[in-house]
């Protein structure tokens, strides 16, 4: 499994974004690479919705079989991600995308496979 990050964020979190998505794109999937995973699902696929107007949009976890992708669309708080250091908008990436393996179980991936992922992001976490 590869995870992709990808954004619905506001201009003015853009540079910010793009720093911290390349750091954990990078860093999960380098761990990623090393685990093994249930092959039904070759993509990860995360939006990080990072919007001022916190009405746009509901989050999505949703899974496609003949393309097999788990997608996920949730939201990061702007105001926190906009004034936080890097480690913080870090770590409030890999919140979400805990929670994205959290909503995993309702889309039938095993706990020993969430258990895999959950360690990876602990890794990266613990690597900040």
């Amino acid at each position: 499994m590869k995870l992709w990050i990808s954004s619905e964020a506001d201009v003015d979190v853009a540079e910010l974004y793009r720093e911290t998505r390349i750091y954990i794109e990078k860093e999960v999937n380098d761990q990623l690479g090393e685990v093994k995973v249930d092959n039904l699902y070759e993509k990860w696929a995360f939006i990080a919705m990072i919007r001022e107007n916190k009405g746009w949009a509901d989050e999505i976890a949703k899974r496609h079989v003949k393309r097999k992708v788990l997608e996920f669309r949730l939201k990061i708080e702007h105001d926190v991600f906009l004034n936080g250091d890097f480690n913080a908008r870090a770590n409030l990436f890999l919140d979400s995308l805990r929670l994205s393996v959290d909503k995993m179980e309702r889309l039938g991936i095993s706990s020993d496979d969430r258990n895999k992922l959950y360690s990876v992001l602990e890794s990266v976490r613990n690597d900040l």
